[in-house]
């Protein structure tokens, strides 16, 4: 009866044996997959940087501003969803007197393309200080909006994916 327990044991053990090679199995595969995931992230980041210094450098190339100029600057991100760089484009600028405009613009840096545009009047009345806007235009991809609040709605998915 004594062979029985040593059926046992080397059954046992040859299970074990198994167990072990899967298990190192599934740590190598699970050390690939960290590996695949880091170089991933590492070309995210790469297009990323790529992206700021693109649009830095087409901003550079297409804006300027002059003497009405209040503000002229930008934003910039990779759109890793379309493999874009956005760039958004703020410019605001003296009209006449105290009255001023603001333009807004979305460009894909790489195509070269204006994804589209809000631009609006602000008229300032003294001696009360009144403040007026006026929406010119305002459109992203080919939709309509009305307000600003509408346009950065638009195209705030192009800007933070």
């Amino acid at each position: 009866m004594k062979p029985l327990p040593v059926i046992v044991l080397v059954v046992s053990l040859t299970l074990s044996g198994c167990s072990l090679g899967r298990v190192a199995n599934l740590e190598k595969e699970n050390k690939k997959l960290k590996d695949e995931i880091s170089k991933a992230k590492a070309a995210d980041y790469d297009r990323q940087v790529k992206c700021g210094h693109d649009a830095a450098a087409w901003f550079k190339e297409h804006w300027n501003g002059d003497k009405d100029t209040i503000l002229l600057d930008y934003r910039n991100h990779y759109y890793k969803a379309q493999n874009k760089c956005i760039i958004l484009v703020e410019y605001h600028f003296h009209l006449d007197g105290a009255d001023w405009s603001n333009v807004m613009a979305p460009y894909d840096v790489y195509e070269n393309v204006k994804l589209g545009h809000f631009s609006s009047r602000h008229k300032i009345s003294k001696p009360k200080y009144d403040a007026s806007e006026t929406v010119d235009d305002c459109e992203v991809y080919g939709t309509k909006c009305e307000t600003i609040e509408e346009f950065n709605n638009l195209v705030r998915p192009y800007l933070t994916d």
